[in-house]
């Protein structure tokens, strides 16, 4: 799982050739932005940012679960979700002058991102982890703790760059 995710991280190629005009788009994921102008991490190296975050943040917050609960947590799972959950955005966003701007791809970037690793036959855990990234009220609820790990870190990391972004331009 390790190796497949580095390989995703470093080389991500599209697998369907339906998809492959989307080629064009591609940035470098650590110069890629994290979102269109109104979203979060909306500048250069924003989503390498983001990532960066939402993992330590899901390891954080297994470590304590693991301790207050006394469960196991499938960190090795939860991890390969936190790098993955928003690969595809290196696909979906341009700069047009000051603005960062959707490539208008017609799928979202989560929904991209699990047809992506089920090609590359990911375990299922790691793709219902990243399905259900956008929450309870998303198109595919969390079903695992490690879904919900995920999900809060991310809400916890976009909210939270958000609110500086707000209080930075008052």
């Amino acid at each position: 799982l390790r190796k497949k995710t580095i390989e995703v991280l470093k080389n991500l190629k599209i697998s369907n050739k339906h998809f492959k005009k989307y080629e064009k788009y591609k940035m470098n994921f650590s110069k890629a932005y994290g979102g269109p102008s109104t979203f979060h991490h909306a500048y250069e190296g924003g989503l390498l940012e983001h990532t960066i975050a939402v993992t330590k943040l899901c390891i954080a917050l297994a470590d304590i679960i693991e301790a207050s609960y006394k469960i196991s947590i499938q960190k090795d799972y939860l991890i390969a979700g936190a790098l993955l959950h928003d690969i595809m955005k290196i696909f979906c966003y341009k700069r047009e002058r000051n603005l960062i701007l959707s490539n208008e791809i017609t799928l979202d970037h989560g929904i991209w991102a699990c047809c992506e690793l089920y090609l590359r036959d990911f375990p299922e855990e790691v793709i219902h982890i990243i399905a259900s990234h956008f929450g309870p009220n998303g198109p595919n609820p969390p079903q695992t703790i490690e879904a919900l790990i995920l999900f809060y870190a991310d809400s916890i990391d976009s909210t939270i760059e958000s609110l500086i972004k707000s209080i930075n331009t008052e």
